[in-house]
């Protein structure tokens, strides 16, 4: 009975078991819409085959690891892989997370369609307007006995006596006069003769009726100015001989002058005659002026590539000065053409041939940006008209631009480094070389801290004509002795290696190049130019420190793409540019910081050592 009784207990102690089990599995296990713990889900999401979780870095997506830990390329701690980072995506489209385009500093802008707007900088030097330029001469032979007129810059009047001349010509003639007054009655026409050598000697008639009067021969004559303006060249002394017909005085009417501007080949095209163009000149800052253009030389200048350009300016009150440097700027409207795509400057990649913008897509969960070849017309400002691309309303990263394309990059993605799926080049660098720089977190201070003009980092190296090679070297001998002088603090010494650099800029013949050379460097012309012209008219040490990060990154490209010889160094500072960094090109591996000078001198790390045969 007992045994019995135990088998009963336990039968229905297993059924009870089994039922509970069913129901568990029915209620828990079988409902596939059941929630799952965060846990469960990290596990299930983010791990690998073997059970793994898989870590990877915002900036750098292409990172996988196994465990947390750092980003072995920026340093940045790593996160779980997302779901919404599952899946297939196109190889031209890039997505990152919020707080990565937060950490870029990632802007963007929309693409517009307007009326295009040309603003050109120019260089320029107030001139004397050449139709204003007049000569006082000697009109007859003699010796100066005295100078009312003693130095350069001296205002004369009309009627006002400038020297006085003793010409036994004149004595002569004052005799004959005072012989043929005294029968002019019965001769008139012999009197008036006589009169008549003298005022052509430009004896005035008071003059003459003052000899008639006295009856006196004057030994030594006035000599009457019958113009007016400033003395520009004063040609003659007290005891200097005159022949007649020799230049006395040059004189200048200041009231207007001309301001000469260069206008560059890449400029020419939009600027015309009639259009009004606002300077300044250093010596009056805060005034603006104005003139207009008057005259475009029809000829290009085959070393410098430029234009003369003259422009006509009012100056009753005199403030301008000749051979004052200023700086103009001239702005035109292509309303002619009609509305136009437009697209920021800062937002295009240039690949060599080629320009490439990121754009923002629409409606994603995550900031995704595909890379988009563009065709781009001229240059307008701080804008680029497209030609083909874009369309209105689309948003390009304007700010962040490299950091996107490099971890484009390190994704195996289309970027400016690898090629486009379909196999075409984007651009081709040095070996090994990225657009990380030295790990810096901040877009400018890792991308070298380049503006979007001077980050056109070149395709392969360029074997250039050896004339050429020459001409770039003394312009960067002359970059050399420009960071020279701002490691020593001496601003002034500055200013004149800035003239220096302008002065070799205009002696590099371009012509010498052909093809992709000839383009590159037309792209690094026009980097250089703008800085220098930030330069040009500026003795502030600060805005030249603050200049040279844009001219060094333009000297490192130049010196590099196109094989310069000599032996040179990339150096570094992480202090520049307010913690952002800024690099800078030496002759030697010693650091000088041109940055702080001697406030910093050896702060710093040299890059690269670069050495062209």
């Amino acid at each position: 009975m007992n045994n019995k009784f135990d088998i009963k207990s336990i039968a229905k102690i297993a059924g009870l078991i089994l039922i509970g089990l069913s129901l568990g599995w029915l209620l828990f296990g079988g409902a596939p819409d059941q929630p799952q713990s965060l846990d469960e889900h990290i596990e299930q999401v983010h791990t690998d085959e073997e059970g793994n979780v898989i870590y990877t870095c915002s900036m750098h997506p292409s990172i996988r690891e196994n465990e947390p830990g750092n980003c072995p390329i920026c340093g940045m701690e790593l996160i779980p892989v997302s779901e919404d980072g599952a899946g297939e995506e196109s190889p031209y489209e890039l997505t990152m997370s919020e707080a990565a385009t937060k950490l870029a500093d990632v802007q963007t802008s929309k693409v517009i369609k307007d009326v295009a707007v040309t603003s050109h900088l120019l260089p320029g030097k107030v001139m004397v307007d050449e139709r204003r330029l007049k000569t006082l001469p000697a009109h007859v032979p003699g010796r100066i006995e005295e100078l009312y007129i003693n130095f350069t810059g001296e205002y004369i009047s009309q009627g006002e006596r400038v020297a006085s001349i003793y010409s036994p010509e004149l004595v002569s003639a004052q005799k004959e006069l005072l012989e043929v007054a005294k029968d002019k009655e019965r001769n008139p026409s012999l009197y008036k003769a006589a009169r008549n050598k003298l005022l052509n000697w430009d004896i005035t008639e008071a003059q003459i009726n003052q000899i008639e009067a006295s009856q006196t021969v004057m030994n030594n004559v006035d000599i009457i100015s019958k113009v007016n303006g400033y003395v520009i060249n004063k040609m003659i002394e007290v005891g200097s001989h005159v022949q007649q017909g020799s230049t006395m005085f040059k004189l200048a009417d200041l009231s207007k002058v001309w301001v000469m501007f260069d206008a560059y080949e890449s400029d020419v095209a939009n600027i015309k005659v009639g259009d009004n163009v606002s300077f300044t000149v250093e010596a009056l800052p805060g005034e603006q002026f104005s003139a207009k253009i008057t005259f475009v030389d029809p000829v290009l200048n085959a070393q410098s590539r430029t234009v003369s350009v003259r422009a006509e300016a009012e100056n009753s009150d005199l403030l301008l000065k000749p051979n004052m440097l200023t700086q103009g700027r001239i702005r035109s409207d292509l309303s002619s053409r009609g509305e136009q795509i437009l697209v920021p400057k800062s937002a295009v990649l240039w690949t060599g041939e080629r320009s490439v913008v990121y754009v923002k897509k629409p409606n994603t969960t995550q900031p995704t940006f595909e890379f988009r070849e563009v065709v781009l017309g001229q240059r307008v400002g701080d804008q680029y008209i497209v030609k083909s691309g874009l369309s209105e309303g689309e948003e390009v990263v304007t700010n962040g631009t490299f950091k996107i394309d490099s971890a484009a990059q390190l994704a195996g993605k289309a970027s400016m480094m690898n090629k486009t799926p379909d196999g075409r080049p984007v651009r081709t660098g040095h070996e090994g070389h990225t657009m990380e720089g030295s790990g810096n977190g901040s877009d400018e201070g890792s991308m070298s801290s380049m503006s979007s003009s001077s980050q056109r980092t070149q395709s392969s190296n360029i074997n250039a004509p050896q004339a050429f090679k020459s001409q770039v070297a003394q312009l960067v001998a002359s970059y050399i002795d420009f960071k020279n002088a701002l490691v020593s603090s001496k601003p002034d010494l500055a200013g004149e290696e800035v003239n220096s650099m302008q002065y070799d800029l205009k002696q590099v013949d371009m012509s010498l190049l052909d093809g992709q050379g000839h383009m590159i460097w037309m792209n690094q012309l026009d980097s250089l130019q703008t800085a220098l012209t930030q330069l040009v008219n500026t003795q502030d040490l600060a805005k030249q420190r603050e200049q040279l990060m844009d001219l060094s990154n333009v000297m490192l490209n130049v010196v590099k793409t196109f094989q310069i010889e000599g032996v040179y160094y990339q150096q570094f500072c992480p202090m520049a540019s307010n913690g952002k960094g800024a690099y800078w090109l030496s002759e030697k591996e010693t650091i000088n910081n041109p940055y702080f000078g001697e406030q910093m001198i050896s702060c710093g790390e040299t890059i690269e050592r670069i050495e062209n045969q």
